[in-house]
Order: C-alpha cells, then structure tokens, then sequence
C-alpha cells in the first residue's frame, strides 16, 4: 500500500525538473491502492496537477514544439504566394523561411534574391522587415535560408578573396550574417533581427565547407539564440548536408520527402519506404527535431493527402523516435493554392522532450510524452 510520504517524496523528486514537462494524465485505477480513508490520492492528485501547470509552459522550442508546428518557404514564387504578411496571418504557420540569399565560395558578398517580391532601387527588399516584424510580434519565428547558383559559385568581383582557408570563408559568411540579418542592424532586408539560419540546396566546395559555416553561425554570438536548420533530402546520410548534421548543430532538419527520391517517399498508397527513411533520420540525428517535409501539390511526386497523411503517416511517424518536430511545407505557392496547411494543422501534433537534472526516471519524464 502506498503512504502518504510516499506521495511527498514522488512530488519533491519531480520539483528537480528543470525543463517544460506535459500534463501527464492520471489513471484512476492506477490510485485503487490507497483506500477511500486515506487521503494519498488525493494528495498524488492535486500535485500533479500542480506540477504539469507549473512545468506545462513551454520557454525553449527545442525542448517542446507547440501543437501544431508547420514551417514553410515563402520568396521565390512571388505571383502565387502573396505577402509574407498574408502568409503569417494565415495562423498556419509557426516558422516562416525566406528563400533564399545566394551564396559564394570565395568571399563575394551573397546576392539576397527574393523573386520579384523585392530587389533594386524601385523596390528595395528593406521594405519587408515591418512586415518581418509583425510575423514575429505574433510569435512567428523568421528564417532565412542560404543557397547556391552552382553555375556561378565563384563568381569574381572586387571582393573575391581566393586565398581563403574554408575556415576563413565560414567565419567570414558568418560575420555578414550575423552584422546584416541577425543584430538590427541595416541590412538588405532593414534592421531585422531574424531568427535563426536555414541552410538549403547547397554543395561542399573547396574553399566552403557546410560544416564549417554551421559552426561559424552557432559561435557568431552568445547575446542570444540563433536557431539553425537544414533541409536535407530523404536518402540518409544527405549527400551535401552530412558532414554540417555530423555536427550535431541543427536545432531543426526539415527532411525533403518528395520529388526526386522514389526510394524513401510516399508513393502509390505506400508510406513504407517514407517510414523506413523516417527511422533511419530519427535514430541517426537525435539532437535535432526532425521534421516530415511534404509538398503541398498534388501535381509534384511524394503529395500525401491531407486525410491520409492525418490517419496512417503522422500517426506511424509520432510513435517511432521522440525527435518528431512537425511538418514542413514547400511551399507557401502550393499551400496558398491547396490550403494543406490549413487541412493538417489541428493533426501535427506536439511532442515535448523532458531534461531533468539527475539520472533518475521520475514515472518516465525522461521519456518523451504526447501531449494531448
């Protein structure tokens, strides 16, 4: 039978918590051992309730990723996606990247290329950071996601620095960013402070290694977070980004499973190989949420439907890793179009990842939980 003092002795071990728990519910069967004269269980009871108010206020995103968490790329379909401000208002997303600056090997300064939205002097890109700002006012994180022509990496200009070690070219990468996207300063796209970095469709070269630049940005600066992610493609390890996940870096990866992978997508009915990938993604990369990217167009190879995707994908993807981070969505032209977002949201989910203070396992908090 289980005594009173037990009870105190359960609630003063969870107290060491130090980081957001999720209520944990109680099954009444599971207290049948007090008896009605002894008021145990309700003591277990009102402390737990107590403790998941206490703990159930999430403070950091990588420990617990709110209900519902979907990103998308929004820049480089400007006559179909509309405003970065339509886009946040949605209330469909909770991290909006920005696609994309371009990037060289060779110390020429990147090229911020937004489609049409913005760029040159009739419409300087400096336009969006109030509407950057009010995505954030509404707890919206923005990213910007860095890129590559591979026709012109080492296009020359007056900057161009050939002689530069790979490590120089990625403490140089991220000082511009930190001094032009992440500080307040004026920048190209006004005195923003985005963030976090997102690292896409991108190859090692000589002089700049991905590994390399990761660590840059997670060093650039101790005043506060910069989040980073990537977006891989399914097949792991990921052929560009392998070495910079090595690093254990990414506080996000958005895991491409469409287009061109037959081998690790969703295809005629069959979410098997997409499961398989999904494992070998969460097993391999545990320091990072990982998060399922889908295509948001029936008309582009790996598209889940949304009812499908809800009642067989994200149920099987939730239960085999606690890194399960949410949904990515490529892109902001195909959502607006689909309204997938829309469709999903209320399914994706919320897992929350327990750290507490000592080794022991206090009824499981060191497990992951769904939160309900």
């Amino acid at each position: 039978m289980l005594h009173l003092d037990s009870y105190k002795l359960v609630a003063s071990q969870a107290l060491k918590v130090t980081k957001p728990i999720p209520i944990i519910k109680i099954n009444e069967a599971s207290l049948s051992m007090a008896t009605p004269k002894q008021p145990a269980s309700l003591v277990l009871v009102l402390a737990l309730a107590t403790l998941s108010t206490i703990f159930n206020n999430p403070t950091n995103a990588a420990d617990c990723v709110g209900s519902g968490t979907i990103s998308v790329y929004w820049g480089q379909k400007s006559d179909d996606e509309g405003t970065l401000q339509e886009a946040c208002d949605t209330g469909n997303y909770n991290i909006l990247i920005l696609e994309s600056l371009i990037v060289y090997d060779n110390g020429t300064t990147p090229t911020l290329n937004l489609a049409s939205h913005c760029g040159g002097s009739a419409s300087p890109c400096s336009q969006l950071q109030s509407q950057i700002e009010h995505c954030q006012q509404n707890g919206i994180k923005v990213f910007l996601s860095l890129g590559q022509d591979r026709t012109t990496l080492t296009r020359p200009n007056s900057k161009t620095v050939p002689s530069l070690s790979s490590e120089d070219t990625a403490k140089e990468l991220a000082s511009y960013l930190l001094e032009n996207y992440l500080s307040g300063n004026p920048g190209p796209l006004g005195s923003v402070t985005l963030d976090g970095i997102d690292i896409a469709d991108v190859t090692d070269t000589e002089k700049l290694a991905w590994d390399e630049v990761v660590k840059a940005i997670s060093g650039s600066t101790t005043d506060r977070k910069i989040y980073l992610s990537g977006s891989p493609q399914c097949v792991y390890p990921d052929y560009y980004l392998g070495k910079a996940i090595d690093t254990g870096l990414f506080d996000y990866l958005w895991v491409e499973f469409f287009y061109q992978n037959p081998s690790c997508i969703y295809s005629n009915g069959n979410a098997s190989n997409l499961l398989a990938a999904w494992k070998k993604w969460t097993s391999n990369v545990p320091n990072s949420l990982i998060f399922l990217g889908l295509v948001a167009s029936d008309e582009v190879e790996g598209y889940i439907e949304p009812e499908v995707l809800k009642s067989q994908v994200l149920p099987d993807v939730k239960k085999i890793n606690s890194n399960y981070g949410g949904v990515m969505i490529w892109d902001r032209s195909f959502d607006k179009k689909s309204n997938y977002s829309a469709q999903i949201k209320d399914s994706v989910g919320k897992v929350c990842r327990c750290v507490c203070d000592d080794e022991s396992n206090f009824y499981g908090l060191r497990s992951p939980f769904m939160a309900m």
